[in-house]
This record gives C-alpha cells, structure tokens and sequence, in this order.
C-alpha cells in the first residue's frame, strides 16, 4: 500500500501536478451511507467479526516484534517519502476541506473497494461535490462478486466518478454487471515507472552478500514453504524469508536460512533486486520482481478466515505478462517449476504498452482538474 501511495503521488506530481494526501480518521457514524440494505450490511459485518474471532492469529514473540519494527520503519517511511500529508477528523471536517482545497480528488490502487466500501464516504468519494473531478486510478474490489445488498450503494459512487479505471478486468466485468458505465483497465501504480526509475527513486542498496532465493510468504500455507525448500535443495541456494505480518504457520523460522524481521518498503525492494529467484504469494512480491527483471514464481493466497479469492488479481496480470507459466497450483512438486528464464524483452514490452496505455488514462483524467 505505501510503495502504491508513494507511485501514485510521484507520477502525479511528475506530470506537473500538486498533491495532497488525505489521512482520513473516522469518528462517529457520519462516514456511513445510510440505505434500506445496511441492516443486511451490519448483520454480515458482525458475522464476519465472529468467524474472525475463531480464526484469530496468536503471533509468538518473534512475530509480535516483526509486527512492531515494521510499523516503525512503515512509519518512517511515511514520514520522509509521502509528503504533504493532510488530517482529516471525521467526514465533515474532509468535506469542508475538499471544498474549500481541491481541483479534483483521485482514489488510488489496491483492495480499496471490497463490498462493504459500497456503504462508506471516503473510498467511494461522496465527500466530494458534485461538480469536482473525481478520478478512480486502478483500484481492485478483491472479491470474485459483489452481493446483492452492495450493489444499489455500490451503483450509486460508481456513476458519480468522472474517471473509472480498475486494476484487474474482473472488477471491470462486476462493475459493468451492477451499472453500465465506462470501465477503464489500467496498471497498478508501482508499474508506472521503469526499473531505471525505480532506482533513481529509491537507489540499489545490497543486503544480502550471498546468493539466496527470496520468499514473501504473507499466506500461512505449509505446503506453500515446504515446496519452496524442495526447490532450494534442488537448486543448491539458499532461502532468505522475509516474515510475514499478516499469517502465521508452525514452519515460518525451520524452512528457510536465514529470516528478515522489521523491514520497510525500500528494503522489500533491494531483497528482490538481489535475488536470483522469488517465491511469493503476494501481488506486489510478483509486480517488483517484473519491474526488475527477476525469474519468480507465484502461489495462490487465500486470507485466513476468508472465502473470498484473491486468485483473480494474479491470473490477470500473468495473462497480462503472459506469464502463466510461473504460476505454481496447489499440488504441485518441485519438478512441475519452469526453470527457463523468463524472456524479459517479451514482457518489458507487454509492460512498457500498459504502462504508456494506461498514463494515457491518467494524464487525461487529470486534465480535467484544470478546467
């Protein structure tokens, strides 16, 4: 989300734009929609919350301290990277703001439109008028649907927005099927800038002396690490595992050489820069290692205690990169890993025309701040 955030307000601000980012604090109910389906909202909120509490993740000590030192470098990097950085205290106080500061106002990159956003005030934009430019810039809905109580509210934010681009081209198909309204398909942020770029941004530090196979687990499934050891015997090099602070399972320190506790942004990239192959289960462990040209392979993720699958935001961008190939499925062994090299002239140009399509998108949508 940071590394989305930081993308975002760069290349806006590279186009010759000033930025603000709201840091929206919610106080009381205000910031809720109120409709005849938010009983049916707040009744599936609440069950959610219970199937939750049985599935609550119990971090041991070393978990408990990755949690607290990423926190502190998230914290710092905020602090020194995403500038111009605004408070909002409850929903009037951000309308008042917006109001009386802004030309336009743009929500930006990953899950940010689950469901239940379709009932709040801020994601969706409500808070602005009517006649201000609202520009939504590559955000994903992250479920496979959207149920039947969302979707009157969810029509209702949808058409208000000036500039509708979606991250996956399954958030496009569910919004086209609530409201027939253009949808654009555009990149997630971070692929805005080349590898080059991202250098210049945030320069090559090497942490790692040795040769090692990066892991970014964020899922908690066994099966998952216990291939990726398989593949390390296999190839003779070593596991560095960045520890995961949203899962825990019982193999996280056994399966890998060497574990990365307390990380920020710039160190997540500077591990994958470094590494000779990448293992993850995360979209942007995947997106990283495309902008710098690394061989990788990507696993399903599924969060704990959800039945919504995250699996369509992967199958879209390998279809994308036509990289299907790297994908590894649940029953697979070590021997079923393409070890080719990916052809990275291929997929720099599959990115390099998304990447132009989809800043054409966002210099457009921009232009209309101006008027």
């Amino acid at each position: 989300m940071l590394l989305q955030a930081y993308a975002t307000q760069k290349k806006i601000e590279s186009l010759g734009y000033e930025t603000e980012i709201i840091d929206y604090n919610r106080i009381g109910y205000k910031h809720i929609r109120f409709t005849p389906w938010l009983p049916v909202y707040f009744f599936v909120e609440i069950m959610k919350k219970y199937r939750n509490k049985k599935t609550k993740i119990t971090l041991d000590k070393l978990h408990k301290q990755n949690v607290d030192a990423r926190k502190k470098v998230s914290n710092e990097f905020i602090s020194e990277n995403l500038l111009h950085r605004v408070k909002c205290n409850g929903i009037e106080q951000l309308e008042k703001y917006a109001r009386e500061n802004f030309d336009g106002v743009l929500i930006g990159s990953d899950q940010v439109w689950p469901p239940d956003s379709a009932f709040g005030n801020f994601t969706t934009l409500r808070f602005a008028p009517d006649s201000m430019n609202k520009i939504a810039y590559a955000p994903s809905l992250g479920v496979s649907e959207y149920p039947i109580y969302c979707r009157s509210s969810a029509a209702q934010f949808w058409k208000r927005i000036n500039h509708l681009s979606v991250r996956e081209e399954q958030g496009k198909e569910i919004i086209q099927s609530v409201c027939d309204i253009p949808v654009e398909v555009v990149v997630d942020p971070t692929y805005l800038f080349t590898k080059d770029e991202w250098e210049q941004l945030i320069p090559v530090n090497n942490i790692v002396n040795d040769k090692y196979i990066l892991c970014y687990f964020l899922g908690n499934t066994r099966e998952h690490k216990e291939l990726a050891r398989a593949f390390a015997d296999k190839t003779g090099i070593k596991i560095v595992s960045i520890l995961s602070t949203e899962s825990v399972s019982d193999i996280d320190v056994s399966y890998a050489d060497e574990i990365v506790t307390g990380r920020g942004p710039k160190d997540f990239i500077n591990l994958i820069r470094g590494a000779e192959y990448v293992l993850t289960d995360s979209f942007h462990g995947l997106a990283f290692s495309v902008i710098n040209n690394k061989n990788f392979f990507i696993f399903y993720r599924t969060k704990v205690g959800s039945k919504n699958s995250r699996n369509s935001r992967i199958d879209n961008i390998l279809k994308s990169w036509e990289l299907e190939n790297r994908l590894v499925l649940n029953d697979a062994k070590v021997e079923d890993f393409d070890m080719s090299p990916i052809d990275y002239d291929k997929v720099n140009e599959l990115v390099r025309k998304k990447r132009d399509k989809s800043l054409s998108f966002l210099k457009n949508a921009l232009e209309d701040c101006k008027q």
